[in-house]
């Protein structure tokens, strides 16, 4: 459902679109500071596209097993290494080398250079700008040379470092191994020079147990046989001991514990040697493996940015539009569906009048004049419309009574255009009808039916004259019996105030109705006079002609005034409506409405 439908709150698209012409000069003025903004700001200036493609160095080590993760977090960490004053300040010093007339410091590199990860890949892309062709490449390749000189010094200083505490451990597991071993030394000194003594003191025990053994074999004497056993006893118990002590001080425990440590020592010199070559290794490694450059050759102009600001100052132009004009819109609200008013009146559409122009009428009359348009046809709707009853909030109904005022909000709503068609239509179906001019400072509907004439009398002279109805109106259309008869104004003196709070204006509406069919009431615009609420509450019911595209905080107050007035509201008529397709689609069925012979189809 059309959102119309439901609210009379505008919507965004109809606010641009009623607002059209002030959204495209506001739109017309952004683009127009954009294009001078970008003339203004434009300079000759040249890119140059340097890249690197970089490689975590443990990779060269892990192969396969370093993750994505970790090398796509190694080539982050470069790109902002890339991006640093450091970089920055080495490839000044570079490129002043190269160029002594180089215009960019630390700082004007920083701000020149656009450096970022090309997608996930592992390369870095360089942009350098520069009002110079020669210097844009002169840049970027700097930026690159740099890099890769601070990336060099810095594994330089590392691999140094490294080296030097191995350097310092392994010097100091020699002199601790050598203190060791002059420990195990001295004390296997000290217990050779032991052992050998005792080796004495034994080779001289066995020699006197085998002197023992030979006087023993030459003995025959018992107890002498008996004393050189027992002296052998001694021998032998001596050299067992002697021997013992000899095993003794071979087997030092100390000295074993020595030369455990001493070895744990040269195994870990061994180990520390092993690492310093690796470290070798991967420094040489890394130097050779760390980068993969792709040195500026050319130059490229940098493209103008003018269709680019162009696009911004355009959508920029649309935005504030838009939103210039959704406001207005809310300080403004207009009546853009037939259907709208509704909501405001709680009445029905009786009939929806289109714009005559849109069918090509010149006439202000075409219920006379084009009677097979969709005009006169809109008409013929809203003069049929003006006999049916229908209920109201108060619960009781609108009757199908005579005098029905047609009135409006403000000024050139076209009501007295739709008075008079509606009261021509009402007298073409047979009715007799009294078209009334009530609106005394316009007389619109006299002028339309009479433009070269001037009635004699009208509405004053038969309420305070006392002049007969039928001397007064003027045969319009028919005959006497039926037609359509005019009552204007009138040319005594008097004020429409005063005139319609008579006694005897109320007493000729209420008796008007004995000698017509149908009296339609011209009145004036509500909110414009003030005695046009007075002439309401003399009429039966109130027909209400809202323009399209007129402010719907004015229908509001014409509503609220009716509420005062208390006369019941018919309906109303949408006035000045845009064409529609199905409103010129009525030839066939107004054949014998309009007195045109049948044919049937073939």
């Amino acid at each position: 459902m059309n959102d119309d439908l439901t609210t009379l709150e505008p919507t965004l698209l109809r606010a641009i679109w009623r607002y059209r012409w002030l959204v495209l000069f506001i739109t017309l003025v952004s683009a127009s500071a954009a294009w001078w903004y970008a003339g203004a700001t434009s300079t000759d200036e040249f890119v140059a596209l340097a890249s690197i493609q970089v490689q975590d160095p443990s990779s060269t080590i892990a192969g396969p097993s370093v993750s994505t993760q970790v090398q796509q977090q190694y080539v982050r960490d470069q790109t902002e290494l890339l991006k640093s004053g450091e970089v920055a300040q080495r490839a000044q010093l570079l490129a002043t080398g190269l160029d002594e007339e180089f215009p960019y410091d630390a700082s004007g590199i920083t701000e020149q250079a656009t450096i970022n990860q090309v997608q996930d890949s592992s390369v870095i892309a360089v942009r350098f700008r520069a009002s110079g062709g020669d210097w844009a490449i002169i840049g970027a390749n700097s930026i690159i040379a740099a890099y890769e000189d601070l990336v060099r010094s810095e594994l330089q200083r590392n691999t140094e470092t490294s080296l030097q505490i191995i350097d310092q451990l392994i010097e100091e597991k020699r002199v601790e191994g050598a203190d060791t071993q002059e420990q195990i030394d001295a004390l296997t000194t000290e217990r050779s020079e032991g052992r050998i003594e005792l080796g004495r003191q034994l080779d001289d025990l066995i020699e006197e147990l085998v002197s023992l053994n030979d006087q023993l074999d030459a003995t025959v004497s018992e107890e002498t046989r008996a004393a050189l056993n027992v002296r052998v006893l001694q021998v032998r118990d001596q050299v067992d001991a002697m021997r013992a002590v000899i095993a003794a001080l071979s087997e030092s425990q100390q000295v074993q514990q020595l030369v455990e440590s001493h070895t744990r020592l040269e195994d870990q010199i061994d180990t520390l040697e092993r690492d310093r070559q690796e470290i070798v290794i991967s420094s040489a490694r890394s130097a050779g493996a760390g980068s993969i450059k792709t040195e500026a050759l050319e130059a490229a102009p940098v493209q103008s940015n003018l269709q680019r600001l162009l696009i911004v100052g355009v959508f920029l132009g649309m935005l504030v539009g838009s939103g210039f004009a959704y406001l207005l819109a809310l300080r403004r609200r207009t009546i853009t569906d037939r259907t709208q008013p509704e909501l405001v009146l709680a009445a029905p559409l009786i009939a929806a009048v289109p714009n005559f122009l849109q069918e090509g009428i010149r006439s202000a009359l075409p219920v006379r004049t084009d009677p097979r348009s969709a005009s006169a046809e809109a008409f013929r709707f809203a003069a049929a419309g003006l006999d049916f009853s229908r209920p109201i909030t108060t619960g009781g109904l609108i009757t199908a009574g005579k005098v029905v005022a047609v009135t409006s909000a403000g000024l050139a709503d076209g009501k007295s255009v739709v008075a008079t068609n509606t009261a021509l239509a009402a007298a073409k179906e047979g009715k007799r009808v009294l078209l009334i001019d009530a609106d005394f400072g316009n007389q619109a509907t006299t002028m339309l039916l009479l433009p070269d004439e001037r009635p004699a009398a009208g509405l004053t002279e038969v309420v305070e004259v006392g002049m007969p109805l039928h001397e007064a109106v003027v045969q319009i259309e028919g005959s006497g019996s039926t037609g359509l008869h005019l009552l204007a104004r009138g040319w005594r003196q008097t004020t429409a105030p005063e005139f319609f709070r008579l006694g005897a204006t109320r007493e000729f509406f209420e008796q008007v109705q004995d000698y017509y069919d149908l009296v339609i009431v011209d009145s004036p615009p509500v909110l414009h006079m003030a005695y046009a609420s007075t002439l309401l509450g003399l009429v039966d019911k109130v027909l209400i002609v809202v323009p399209h595209e007129s402010s719907a905080t004015l229908l509001e107050e014409l509503q609220d005034r009716l509420d005062l007035v208390g006369t019941p509201t018919i309906g109303y008529i949408y006035n000045l409506a845009p064409l529609r397709p199905e409103m010129t689609r009525t030839e066939g069925s107004m054949r014998d409405v309009l007195g045109g012979a049948a044919e049937l189809p073939t």
